[in-house]
């Protein structure tokens, strides 16, 4: 891998002070086929076919990128997953992702494959990294692969993560440690989006590290946990997505965005709390989650945070930036003080 920096401007990409900005599709393409062109053994270049979008996720745009090219007199044709930053959002980076998923795979975790990483945004205006295509859905999965997934995310955290020396830039020396770095994390991200301190959010902070549970866990945490971040084919997992959230922390932070965030839409969350607990005997208490929901409403709130400043700096000047930034980090804000207040009844 390479990391270096440049100051030329790259035509893919609208540019603004603070950082990388959002990929332009319509230009990248050129740039992709070259970069392809210089990894792939070619008789005469690369041919990129229109970049296929393929999620609307907002820390990272993801492209289905499709490749011909003649070797040895052959036509070859293959498909790769194109993942951009876009621009800092929710202050997750490549490097970490990419580490995380390269250790994840050599545990045959069901991971893509990683096939080549770029740092320079002379590339493409923005660090990126391109994966192997996995056939497959990412839509809603079926009975069987929901319970897949179920089983396979539980099966992480049941991991034996120092053997795998993942080598996250925060490592916790006890379980308590695990929280407060994530709070602390989350704020950091808060505060680098934010315009003007924002008291609830700094009370909130300070809440979650004085009434963190006592049966706290030292596990690999996905992050992201949700019925439509993973491919799915049949009654089957092929591959776990989104991994720029992923840490060492308590479990239950996982199982309460599956099923108090992402997964309101197949079950509400005292289904899901049951469902788990009949999948992988993994019980948990009412009171361990109402306070891992307000965790994940805090860090909602934090990490939708950096959105307002991406669209004030002009980085990304999409309205659901402005969205994001406002509107849905104060709904996250209200839900998680109230969540607080009927704690401390």
């Amino acid at each position: 891998m390479r990391q270096r920096t440049s100051t030329k401007p790259c035509p893919c990409c609208c540019h603004s002070e603070g950082g990388h900005a959002v990929l332009n599709v319509e230009v990248a393409r050129p740039q992709i086929a070259a970069y392809l062109s210089a990894k792939l053994s070619s008789d005469d270049g690369v041919e990129v076919g229109p970049l296929e979008r393929i999620t609307i996720g907002h820390s990272r745009g993801m492209f289905r990128i499709n490749a011909s090219y003649n070797h040895k007199g052959t036509t070859i044709q293959k498909s790769f997953a194109l993942r951009v930053e876009q621009a800092g959002m929710f202050g997750t980076n490549t490097l970490d992702e990419v580490r995380t998923m390269r250790a994840m795979r050599a545990a045959k975790f069901p991971v893509a494959h990683i096939r080549w990483v770029e740092f320079d945004p002379v590339v493409i205006g923005t660090p990126f990294f391109m994966m192997d295509w996995v056939e497959g859905s990412s839509g809603p999965p079926n009975d069987a692969a929901l319970r897949d997934y179920v089983i396979k995310l539980h099966q992480l955290h049941e991991m034996n993560w120092r053997r795998k020396e993942i080598p996250f830039p925060r490592i916790p020396s006890i379980p308590l440690d695990g929280v407060h770095q994530q709070v602390d994390r989350w704020m950091e991200v808060h505060r680098w989006g934010r315009v003007l301190p924002e008291p609830l959010l700094e009370e909130a902070a300070t809440w979650l590290k004085r009434n963190a549970p006592e049966n706290l866990q030292l596990t690999l945490v996905h992050g992201d946990p949700g019925p439509l971040n993973f491919i799915h084919k049949g009654d089957e997992v092929q591959a776990f997505t989104d991994w720029e959230f992923s840490h060492i922390g308590d479990p239950n932070e996982d199982w309460l965005f599956l099923g108090g965030m992402r997964g309101r839409g197949v079950m509400e969350p005292q289904a899901w709390r049951e469902y788990i607990a009949e999948t992988t005997s993994h019980v948990i208490s009412k009171e361990t989650w109402a306070y891992w929901d307000v965790f994940n409403h805090f860090k909602g709130a934090c990490a939708n945070t950096s959105a307002l400043r991406i669209f004030i700096t002009g980085a990304n000047p999409a309205p659901n930036m402005a969205a994001i930034g406002t509107a849905l980090k104060l709904s996250m804000v209200q839900h998680l003080s109230a969540i607080i207040g009927k704690s401390n009844n």
